[in-house]
Formats: structure tokens, sequence, C-alpha cells
């Protein structure tokens, strides 16, 4: 049996080891350049921590199967997120983590989230009026940030019912505020010292008012939650947001403190916002270089939905059979969770190698979806009447998997289909190659950088009754 030491990987520097290799915003490409070079285990030091990458697809699916009482995140990434002002589910291990966990996976379970389709309709309508103007004055988007704002202001209903509007009120504070922790987050991950602690950089004072910031908008609506239940006292036994959850078990079983209710409807509003517009924004993005998968899913939108110009109700958005393979596939290739990183709690061997308690993983989980089902972008694979199809879900590691999978799953499907069904109906879209080339970048979830796109309304080849109409 083999140690950590035996395991092939880049030659370090003293001290730093691999540190100037790996920048914050591209840690997850050179670790799978890495795996490609030495195997789907290596091992890579970040100063005085010694890092092991996994990009086997059956030992991250095993791994993940056995969290969380044999693994849990790195204990740095958790004091990063603290110190940041999030110690919510997303860190949380143990009895903590089961305990704010049953009311997650409650709060997003898909019969709530079908009471609340109005929401992801309404954005989903100021959406479609922000793209129409857009394309009618013949302007390039960065189609990152309108679709960041859809999903603030999705989640911010969902998570506290409050309507931040900012498609339309075009004030991206608190949107703004959530990038600059993301991005201070992913600095520190990969800092090789937690220089942070003795020496404040501006990005560090920056993400101190960040902080700060958002901590007050949450006591804000806190508060303004309170109100409502006091005014209206069934919202304890039929609760409207996430919010109101955490506030009713609080006072019901004394099961929340304050401040992880802060931290979770901090959790809610900032993973929600962040994967779910980037997710929409990649496939946009491969839309725009596959314009014959563009074309057909634009049949099945006009099928769908007639001359209704975005889905009407959460039923109607089941129907995209075609349009949900092709998310899935843009999702397997540009996963924008493409790393996870976990610690084993106990000692433990994973592929005949020793691995210490506490020993820090790295697994590239897009980069064994890409290993085991191949880099070709093939939506069909997804749809068990094609001849293509080849669903492996074991490779399909967007959302993780195992215990600890994103509870998040169902919302994101919902809210990404029914913007992406508007999109597909309404617009032809195209890569604006004048400023240069889209690159993958790391702020603690994947982001298109760079991708600006053109929009063109869509006229119909010919009218298409809607699905069930007539007859």
């Amino acid at each position: 049996m083999r140690s950590i030491d035996d395991l092939p990987g880049p030659h370090g520097l003293p001290l730093l080891g691999n540190a100037h290799r790996v920048r914050a915003d591209r840690l997850h490409s050179v670790s799978e350049e890495w795996c490609e070079r030495y195997g789907s285990m290596f091992r890579f030091d970040l100063g005085p921590r010694r890092i092991v990458a996994i990009g086997d697809q059956e030992v991250i699916n095993t791994i993940l199967r056995e969290r969380p009482e044999g693994y849990r995140r790195w204990q740095e990434l958790k004091a990063i997120l603290a110190e940041l002002g999030n110690d919510g589910v997303f860190s949380a291990e143990g009895e903590d983590w089961k305990r704010q966990r049953r009311l997650a996976v409650t709060a997003l379970n898909s019969n709530h989230l079908h009471r609340y389709f109005h929401i992801i309709h309404t954005a989903t309508e100021r959406l479609y009026r922000r793209l129409k103007e857009a394309a009618r004055d013949g302007r390039a988007l960065d189609i990152a940030d309108e679709l960041t704002s859809f999903s603030v202001d999705v989640t911010s209903a969902l998570a506290f019912g409050h309507d931040l509007n900012t498609l339309e009120r075009r004030d991206n504070e608190l949107q703004g505020h959530i990038k600059t922790l993301f991005e201070a987050a992913g600095r520190r991950v990969v800092a090789p010292f937690a220089y942070w602690r003795w020496v404040k950089l501006p990005a560090d004072r920056a993400a101190e008012r960040s902080m700060t910031a958002i901590h007050a908008a949450v006591h804000g609506f806190i508060a303004q939650a309170r109100r409502r239940m006091l005014e209206r006292p069934e919202l304890r036994e039929a609760p409207e947001n996430f919010l109101e959850s955490m506030l009713a078990a609080q006072e019901t079983e004394g099961t929340f403190t304050d401040e992880e209710i802060i931290w979770n409807t901090l959790t809610f509003l900032s993973a929600g916002e962040d994967t779910t517009a980037h997710t929409i924004a990649w496939t946009l993005w491969f839309l725009s270089v596959r314009p014959e998968i563009q074309t057909r899913w634009a049949r099945e939108a006009q099928a769908v939905l007639g001359e209704q110009p975005y889905p009407a109700g959460h039923e109607i958005v089941e129907s995209f059979d075609y349009g949900e393979a092709v998310l899935r596939e843009s999702m397997r290739l540009k996963s924008v969770a493409a790393i996870l990183a976990v610690e084993p709690v106990a000692d433990t061997t994973i592929a005949g190698t020793r691995i210490p308690a506490g020993t820090r993983l790295l697994l590239l989980t897009r980069r064994a979806g890409l290993r085991s089902s191949g880099a070709e972008y093939e939506p069909e694979r997804w749809l068990a009447d094609s001849e293509l199809a080849t669903p492996d879900q074991k490779s399909f590691l967007a959302f993780g998997a195992g215990p600890r999978f994103c509870p998040g799953r169902n919302l994101a499907f919902l809210e990404s289909k029914t913007a992406m069904a508007m999109i597909a109906r309404n617009f032809e879209v195209e890569l604006d190659e004048s400023r240069g080339p889209v690159r993958e970048q790391l702020s603690f979830t994947m982001v298109p950088h760079g991708l600006h796109l053109r929009l063109r309304e869509r006229v119909a080849e010919q009218p298409v009754p809607a699905v069930g109409a007539g007859a």
C-alpha cells in the first residue's frame, strides 16, 4: 500500500509548494491539467498544505456516498466562510448539518416550489422585456449580469419574501456584495498562508465592508418577516418563504439561533443566485456556437408554448424534454461546481493509498464526468428515445452526490428551464466574438468570463399551436 508521498505530482518550491502556479480563478483548470499529466490521483502543495486530487468517477462517488460520517468539508474552508459571515448548512457538519438540512430540503421540495412558481414567472417576464429591448437596440449584452439579476430576484423572493426587482431597478448593490464575498473566499482557499488574519489588503477590507452590508440587509429582512408573522399568525403554520420557515421553527421548536437564521438565509441567497445564473449563461454559450442545437430547442419551445412567450405554469416546464437534455449536458461539461473540497474524518484508504484523517482532498468532479462520458456536447445522451442515449448518472455530478447532494437541484432546474424556454422561444443568440474568447474563471463557482451575446427576435417558421390546445 502506498503513502501520499508515493503519489505523482508537480514539483514545488520551498515554503510555497505549487502555490505560485495556482491562481484562485484557475484552481479547477490547473488541477484538471495535472490530472491529465499525473493520473487520476496525484498530490500538490499550497504552501504547507498537502492536497490530494482525485479525478476518478467511481472513487469520487464512493467518497460522496460516505458523507457526512466519513468525510467533511475542508476545515479551513469552514473557517474562511465563518470569517466572511456565512456558517450555515453548506459548511455545517454532524448534528448541526442534519438539523439545518431538514429545513432546507423541506423548503426546496418540488411541491413547495410549484406553489411559488409565480415568483419565477414574474422574474422571467421582466427578463423577457430586458432581452427584447436589447435585441431591438442591437447591442451586445453581458448576459451573465442580466441572468444574475434574474436569479437574485427569484432567490431573494423565495429566501425572505422580498422582491428586490434588480432587473427593472438596475440596483445590483446586494449582488455586487455577494460577488465580492465569493471572490474573497476563492482567494483565501488557495492562499499558502492565512495572511488576512495579520495584514488586510484592500480586497480584504472590501470583503469586510460587503459582509457588513449583507448582514445589515438580512437583519432588515428578518425584522420585516417577524412583523408579517405578528400580523398574520397563520404564517407560522404555512410559511411562504425560507426565512419564515426558519423563524417558525425557532418559535415552536427552538431549532435555530438568530445567527443560524442569518447564515442560512445568506447561504440560500448566495448559492441560489450564482449557480443558476452561470449555468444558464454557459448553456447560452453552447447554443451560440451550436446553432443546430439552438434551432432544435427553439422548435420544442415554440411547440410547447405556442403564442405564449414564456411558461405560464410549472406543469408546462415539465414538457421541455430536449431543453432539459441541453441543460444537463451543459452542466456536465461546464459544471459551475467543478471541484469539491473534502477531508476524511478518520484514517482511511483510497485507491490503495493510505490517507490520514484531515488530509485535504480535491475532488475533480467535472473532470471525472468528462473522462467517463467524453468531452463532446451531445444533449441526445440524456433522451431516453434517442439512439445516442447513454445516460450515466454517476458522471453527472453538477449537484454532488450521496446524502449531501445539493438540495437546490429542483429549484435550479425549474428556474433554468423556465428562463431558457423563454429565450429559446423568442430569441436567436449569437456570440459577440469582438470581445475576445470566453474563458472559465473560478470565483467559488465557475463563471463564463467575457461572455457577450447579441440577440435577435425570433420569428417562428410557421404557426405552431400550444401542446394540448384545441381538440
